[in-house]
């Protein structure tokens, strides 16, 4: 075919080719700016400037040296076993039946009598001890013989007198009981010479003195 004609592709200029690119593009923003529509700026009043505290910086973490090899052999590593915890279990409780038990069997004791070990008595307390008593002593030096009634001297009679006489503390006659007499004239006699003249180492107790009695007996007699 012939060359040219209106088929024939001209060849274009790339300076045309970026023209037509920056009419198109600038067409676009154009038309996108018309339709956006600018924000208002609010009033945000004067500004207020404020001190913020800011945290202060951590401790620096210490360094740790590294561990001696030497001492590093002796060290023994602890291990902490956490403590079992056991949950209860919720099994129901089955109670069984043993069954018959048998009765306890007693042995009998051999045939024969059978002797047992007596308990062996014990010694008895020891007794309280008592303490010694003496009894009145006559003093030597007293007279006892009391003086013969005129009476019964005259007549030429003799006889005795029994008494008991109470002696006290002192060694002296507290009293004088009758007992037995020949007569009264030999009681009398008897009686009033006693709580005047006799005399006595009193009993003691102890070792100390107390009241205590003593039958006497008196004799009269005669004599040639």
């Amino acid at each position: 075919m012939p060359q040219g004609g209106f088929l024939e592709q001209k060849p274009r200029s790339p300076g045309s080719l970026a023209i037509v690119i920056a009419l198109h593009a600038a067409a676009i923003t154009a038309l996108a700016l018309s339709k956006m529509e600018m924000p208002k700026a609010e009033d945000l009043g004067p500004l207020i400037i404020k001190d913020i505290p800011v945290d202060p910086d951590p401790p620096p973490v210490p360094v740790q040296k590294p561990a001696d090899p030497k001492t590093a052999k002796q060290k023994t590593a602890v291990t902490i076993v956490p403590p079992r915890v056991t949950t209860p279990r919720n099994d129901p409780i089955v109670f069984s039946d043993p069954g018959p038990v048998d009765p306890p069997v007693f042995t009998s004791l051999p045939p024969g009598p059978t002797t047992f070990p007596l308990p062996v008595p014990l010694p008895p307390p020891p007794a309280p001890k008592a303490e010694v008593r003496k009894e009145a002593q006559i003093d030597p030096r007293a007279e006892l013989q009391p003086p013969y009634p005129s009476s019964e001297e005259r007549a030429g009679k003799e006889g005795s007198v029994t008494l008991r006489v109470l002696i006290g503390p002192d060694g002296r006659v507290k009293a004088a009981e009758r007992l037995r007499a020949a007569s009264e004239a030999f009681w009398r006699a008897t009686e009033r010479h006693a709580l005047r003249n006799w005399r006595f180492r009193p009993a003691t107790l102890g070792g100390k003195p107390v009241e205590s009695s003593k039958v006497m007996t008196v004799h009269f007699e005669l004599r040639g």
